[in-house]
């Protein structure tokens, strides 16, 4: 295995720490010896092409995946991180039976949080969506829905997988507003996206993932 290169650790305390990660899958490392720290207020911007291994690295950093090697740490705490971040991954397919507010509510629940603050519900829409099924919602419908949900509690740490997939520019701007918002409350964000103009508008430090491997950190 190969070390990557994430570059100097940001200045702050480190929120989301990885280190060593490392998932197999068919024979081969599809992520390998990935180290990486987000600070508190940070925004850090994980790309890469298709099959980089992007998704699977914010799962192992989210807790739903489980690494074949390496560590995760959420505030200083390696187990019961759960509770500790939001989470939307790339697929945000929560069942479907649930309507907006029943996923808020059970986000809420989960987390042990109070309910959503009504200024992000209002400025994600979602108060429109609370009586609406998940299943017939639009993919931008639910995307917001997710990420409601992953603000539930103003957790420490926000791990978004293709946020903006699906939000019109209404929905992005929201988007961007709230996860600078966030960081700026001091909450440390680690995003997936393809898009450089929203990148540049959370202002992200960037981390290039080629091939399972870190290998570029630009500011």
């Amino acid at each position: 295995m190969s070390a990557g290169a994430p570059g100097p650790a940001p200045a702050g305390p480190p929120v989301i720490e990885a280190r060593g990660l490392g998932k197999r899958r068919g024979g081969r490392w599809v992520v390998d010896d990935v180290s990486f720290t987000v600070a508190a207020g940070e925004v850090v911007a994980l790309v890469g092409a298709n099959g980089a291994g992007k998704s699977t690295i914010l799962a192992m950093v989210a807790g739903a995946l489980a690494p074949d090697r390496g560590w995760v740490a959420i505030a200083g705490a390696t187990s019961g991180r759960r509770r500790q971040l939001g989470y939307v991954p790339e697929g945000a397919d929560p069942p479907g039976h649930l309507t907006g507010g029943e996923l808020l509510a059970l986000a809420a629940g989960l987390r042990g949080a109070p309910p959503l603050d009504a200024r992000v519900r209002v400025r994600l829409g979602l108060d429109e969506l609370a009586g609406q099924r998940l299943e017939r919602m639009s993919l931008g419908q639910r995307r917001r829905a997710c990420l409601g949900a992953a603000l539930v509690g103003a957790p420490p740490a926000l791990v978004l997988d293709e946020p903006d997939n699906g939000l019109d520019g209404a929905g992005l701007d929201a988007l961007v507003e709230l996860v600078t918002g966030a960081a700026a409350a001091g909450a440390a964000m680690l995003v997936a996206t393809h898009d450089p103009e929203v990148r540049t508008r959370l202002g992200a430090r960037v981390l290039t993932l080629t091939a399972g491997r870190l290998t570029v950190s630009a500011t």
